[in-house]
């Protein structure tokens, strides 16, 4: 089983499985090893210690590409923020050279919180930090708050709208061109993270997509692979063709 852990700004994986197809999804990416990795973008082959990827890029992670963890980070993060403007800029993505200190195990080992320790410490030696920023908008911080806390997580667009006094045209206009993608998408994603957590820690996966605000098992999957690439069932099992 892929290991997944979530923290705000993002998800760390440790993958389980071989390879991907070529998708694409609103996430950024990270991916890392001490060694060197390698993946795909646009049909050009990326190489280095790190590999940054901007939202919606086509790729896909070939047959022993060396991957030890990568990380899905959310759009909205003052984190994505800083990898935009640091390292992407006007590019889709880039490989990196630079030396990553390895951790003293098999990060499979550790525990969740010596991981995201040694993720920090990854982010630290690129000069970024996942610490939150504040949204250029006080009522569009005040949405992604009360969603990333999950009060409003099960509300819809409308209904949220009501919640800081603004049509649902317009907040769906502000929210878009704050944080770069759509209130409801970003719903969905939220949805998702839920879901899976329900999913990681033991939950079947059809009382995962009740609880998660999905009609059906088979929403959850088909939401789930449409827009995150992810399968449902690859990430259950081990060593198998997934795609995240």
């Amino acid at each position: 089983m892929s290991r997944i852990i979530f923290q705000k700004s993002y998800i760390v994986v440790l993958p389980s499985f071989d390879s991907t197809a070529a998708h694409r999804h609103p996430f950024l990416h990270l991916f890392c090893s001490e060694d060197g990795c390698r993946i795909s973008a646009a049909d050009e082959l990326i190489q280095g210690s790190c590999i940054l990827t901007g939202p919606d890029v086509q790729h896909a992670v070939p047959t022993e590409s060396g991957i030890s963890f990568f990380l899905l980070i959310d759009p909205t993060s003052h984190l994505a923020g800083e990898i935009q403007n640091r390292y992407l800029n006007e590019h889709a993505r880039c490989g990196m050279q630079q030396a990553i200190c390895a951790p003293d195990d098999d990060l499979n080992s550790l525990t969740d919180a010596q991981i995201i320790q040694h993720v920090e410490g990854v982010l630290a030696q690129l000069g970024l930090t996942s610490e939150p920023g504040s949204a250029a908008d006080e009522r569009i911080g005040q949405v992604l708050e009360h969603i990333i806390s999950g009060e409003w997580l099960d509300c819809s667009v409308g209904e949220i709208a009501a919640k800081v006094y603004l049509s649902e045209s317009r907040l769906t206009h502000l929210f878009k061109e704050s944080a770069g993608i759509s209130l409801k998408s970003y719903l969905v994603i939220r949805k998702l993270e839920r879901a899976y957590r329900f999913i990681t820690s033991g939950g079947k996966v059809t009382h995962a997509a009740h609880e998660s605000g999905f009609a059906s098992s088979a929403h959850l999957a088909y939401t789930c692979k449409k827009l995150t690439g992810i399968s449902v069932s690859d990430v259950l099992k081990d060593r198998k063709t997934a795609e995240f």
